[in-house]
């Protein structure tokens, strides 16, 4: 998948789907943004410039609105079909604090009806895209236990509703892409699949997303691509990838999680896809 593609993102407004978004459109793909509020882009010279190039399209809405998740469909597909669905959805706001729960976010289903409106609205008369949702490491209970024991606080206390979203999200995926769900994992809370969510009209019926990648990374920081400089020097990348199950460290940047997606994934899909992946430092 190294020449130009056709891409909608949904969290590219900031933060990994922005830095991966950027990534595209410099190799010449062309990626359609679902943004809120289109004008945080107005400053931006190197957005500017892949608009007025046409490469660049945004489209205002909100993914929590499924018919702005059609009409975003609709946009990137107006000349060709959508050769990768990327979803980066994620918390960036302040979230309250709660004594017994941690962190608490609102909406609480932010991450899994993003990603539902989007699966259900996808168009059925044109080729499955592939599908890149990035979620979290301990994102699922199973997943939790290998994450690094220093950081159990954060994992099982302070992050604990957003993580619930996140399972919901990736329950999701699984059940589209037909993989086999681990019982010990549990199943999402219905505040935040919905009630009867396997049976929403437009859903991608169980196993037909053959293409799909869960992305899980170690804490998101706002370092900078380490990878590119490994890159320059000639040296080995400084990021560890492989399954999830596989995977534990403490950190990695939001950039090298860009990196990966572009440079990693997508030029070596056949290696990553109907995977749950991870990466770390």
């Amino acid at each position: 998948m190294s020449s130009p593609l056709n891409v909608l993102v949904v969290g590219g407004s900031r933060n990994i789907g922005y830095y991966a978004s950027i990534r595209l459109l410099n190799q010449g793909s062309t990626v359609t943004f679902l943004l809120r509020s289109p004008s945080a882009f107005d400053n931006d010279a190197t957005i500017q410039e892949h608009l007025k190039s046409g490469k660049a399209r945004l489209v205002k809405g909100d993914a929590l609105n499924s018919d702005d998740a059609k009409t975003a469909w609709a946009e990137a597909s107006r000349d060709k079909p959508v050769d990768l669905f990327l979803s980066t959805v994620g918390f960036s706001g302040t979230p309250s604090f709660h004594p017994l729960k941690g962190f608490v976010i609102s909406p609480a289903d932010l991450v899994t009806k993003s990603l539902l409106n989007f699966l259900c609205t996808m168009p059925k008369d044109t080729p499955t895209p592939k599908v890149i949702v990035v979620t979290t490491a301990g994102s699922t209970p199973t997943s939790r236990k290998k994450t690094p024991l220093l950081l159990s606080p954060m994992y099982y206390y302070l992050l604990g509703p957003p993580l619930k979203d996140k399972l919901g999200a990736e329950r999701v995926l699984a059940h589209c892409a037909g993989w086999e769900w681990n019982p010990a994992d549990g199943e999402p809370l219905e505040e935040i699949t919905g009630k009867d969510w396997r049976n929403r009209e437009g859903l991608p019926a169980p196993g037909s997303l053959k293409d799909a990648i869960v992305l899980r990374g170690a804490i998101y920081t706002d370092g900078e691509c380490r990878a590119d400089a490994a890159t320059e020097q000639g040296k080995s990348l400084p990021y560890r990838t492989g399954l999830a199950s596989e995977i534990s460290g403490y950190t990695i940047s939001r950039k090298d999680m860009a990196h990966f997606v572009v440079e990693g994934i997508l030029k070596d899909w056949d290696q990553w896809k109907g995977k749950q992946v991870g990466i770390a430092y």
